[in-house]
C-alpha cells in the first residue's frame, strides 16, 4: 500500500447497467493517482455481489479500497426520475444518491469526491481534492448549457453549479444540513420545475454561495473547443484532471458526439473489463444520428485542414458561377 500522506476519499454511485463504466472510471483513477491512497466509497443498486467483490479486489490491488454502503428504498420513494422517452432518460434514481454519503461516510472525513460514472479522471487529484474550502460547503464547476432560469432562484448563469463532480466539505454540508435541505426542495417542488432533478435541488440550496473550482475538474461538452483539432489534443489535455461525458449519449454508446470520447477505450483496455468490448447495445434516435452526422462532418472539417480548404475553393467557384450565370 502506498505509504504517501495524501488519502483521497471518492463517491460514486451506480446500478447494475454501469458496472463496465465504473471499473473504467476506476481504473482511470488508480492510474493516475499511484502517489496517493485512493479510498472508493459506492452506493450501488441490483449490482451482483460477485461484481461488487471483484472492484473491491481491484481496488485494493491498486493500493487503495472500496466500501459499499446500502440505503433504503424507501429514502427515495416519489423522487422524480425521467421516463424513457424523455431527453434526460439516461437518468437514474442512482444520480439521487449523492445526497446520502455525507451520512453514511465515516465522521473523520473531512473532503468527498463525488464523481459520476460516465467521467474519466486523466490527471492527479491530490491539488484539487486538498483546496482550502474554509467554512463552504461545496466546490464545483460552473454549468455552462443551462439557461436562466427565475422559477429555481437562478440570478445569474455563473451562480449554477453541474453536480457531477463535487468535492464536498463534509463538516459544513451536515452543520448546513445541505442535504436535507436539497431533499426538501425535491420533495415540494413540481416535477416541471426540477428539470435537472438533484442538480437543481442543490443549486436552489446553495444560491450561489459555492467554491468556483476551474473547468478543468469537470471538463464537460461545452468548454472543449468547437475547433479543437485532433493534432492538438494533446496540449488541450496536459492540464486537464476530470473528462465529464455529459449528454445522452456516452462514450460506451456509438452515437456519442464528445471530441474527448477517445479516451474511453484507452482506460477501458487496461481495465479488469476489457474483454467485455466498449459499446452498450441502445439503438440511436433520429435526432442523434443527426447530431451524429453534424459532428463527424465538424471533426473532419477541423481535423483536416486541407478538406476545408477545398470546401472553401468549392463554394467561391459556385458562388462566382451563380453570379456569371453559368448555374441554373
Amino acid at each position: 500500500m502506498s505509504t504517501s500522506s495524501t488519502v483521497i476519499h471518492i463517491a460514486i454511485a451506480f446500478d447494475e447497467v454501469y458496472v463496465n463504466p465504473v471499473f473504467v472510471l476506476l481504473t482511470s483513477i488508480f492510474l493516475n493517482n499511484r502517489d496517493c491512497q485512493v479510498q472508493v466509497h459506492a452506493i450501488a443498486t441490483d449490482v451482483p455481489q460477485a461484481a461488487k467483490t471483484r472492484m473491491v479486489e481491484y481496488a485494493r490491488q491498486q493500493g487503495g479500497d472500496m466500501h459499499f454502503y446500502v440505503i433504503s428504498p424507501e429514502v427515495t420513494q416519489g423522487f422524480p426520475v425521467p421516463g424513457p422517452d424523455e431527453p434526460e432518460a439516461y437518468i437514474t434514481m442512482a444520480a439521487y444518491y449523492r445526497l446520502f454519503f455525507p451520512r453514511l461516510v465515516p465522521q473523520d472525513i473531512k473532503h468527498l469526491l463525488y464523481l459520476d460514472i460516465d467521467m474519466l479522471v486523466v490527471g492527479s487529484l491530490a491539488e484539487m481534492y486538498q483546496a482550502d474550502l474554509g467554512d463552504t460547503a461545496v466546490g464545483a464547476v460552473m454549468e455552462a448549457e443551462v439557461p436562466l432560469r427565475s422559477e429555481i432562484g437562478m440570478r445569474s448563469l455563473e451562480d449554477y453549479f453541474n453536480s457531477g463532480m463535487l468535492l464536498m466539505n463534509l463538516p459544513p454540508w451536515r452543520a448546513q444540513r445541505i442535504s436535507e435541505r436539497a431533499i426538501e426542495v425535491i420533495v415540494r417542488t413540481p416535477k416541471d420545475v426540477l428539470q435537472y432533478h438533484d442538480q437543481d435541488a442543490l443549486n436552489v440550496v446553495f444560491q450561489g454561495r459555492w467554491h468556483r473550482l476551474d473547468c478543468r475538474y469537470n471538463l464537460m461538452k461545452a468548454y472543449i473547443p468547437h475547433d479543437l483539432a485532433k493534432r492538438d489534443y494533446r496540449r488541450f489535455l496536459a492540464d486537464k484532471v476530470i473528462i465529464h461525458y455529459n449528454g445522452r449519449n456516452k462514450p460506451w454508446h456509438r452515437a456519442c458526439i464528445n471530441r474527448l470520447r477517445f479516451l474511453y477505450p484507452y482506460y477501458l483496455r487496461r481495465s479488469p473489463v476489457a474483454r467485455f468490448g466498449q459499446y452498450m447495445s441502445k439503438p440511436p434516435t433520429r435526432e442523434a444520428l443527426k447530431q451524429l452526422f453534424h459532428s463527424r462532418i465538424m471533426e473532419t472539417y477541423f481535423n483536416y485542414p486541407e478538406v476545408g480548404q477545398l470546401w472553401r475553393r468549392v463554394k467561391r467557384r459556385r458562388t462566382r458561377d451563380n453570379n456569371t450565370g453559368l448555374v441554373n
